[in-house]
């Protein structure tokens, strides 16, 4: 998130108002991966919980404005460590219920290891 952070602070010094106003995270409970994997009827193992579901790691960014939305997702494109997988546009097209959000899945390269052992890996989140 620190990635994140720092881009509303560089858009800050730029254009003297936040890019966002709220970055909240969280990592999905062992408990939670594991009805996760069983819904999905994954295997349970440490990849199905950490490569084969997509919101292991969750991030929340709440814009004030919708077009703050856009122009956040745009910031977003443009850093070299991450890379939009899909992306889920309920503001364009709202939920039958007026549900409206932008979900997004996105990979981000880290230098730890991973559950395979690799140094460097892609975590995904939504």
């Amino acid at each position: 998130m620190t990635g994140i952070n720092d881009l509303n602070s560089d858009y800050q010094n730029q254009h003297h108002e936040s890019l966002f106003e709220h970055l909240n995270g969280r990592i999905k409970s062992q408990d939670s991966m594991k009805q996760k994997c069983q819904k999905k009827n994954l295997p349970l193992t440490p990849y199905s919980a950490l490569r084969e579901n997509r919101d292991s790691i969750g991030i929340r960014i709440v814009c004030n404005f919708i077009d703050d939305i856009y122009t956040c997702i745009n910031s977003l494109k443009q850093m070299s460590d991450i890379q939009i997988i899909k992306k889920k546009d309920y503001i364009t097209n709202a939920k039958a219920n007026g549900y409206r959000s932008y979900h997004l899945i996105l990979a981000k390269t880290v230098e730890k290891l991973d559950v395979d052992g690799t140094l460097v890996f892609l975590w995904r989140v939504t």
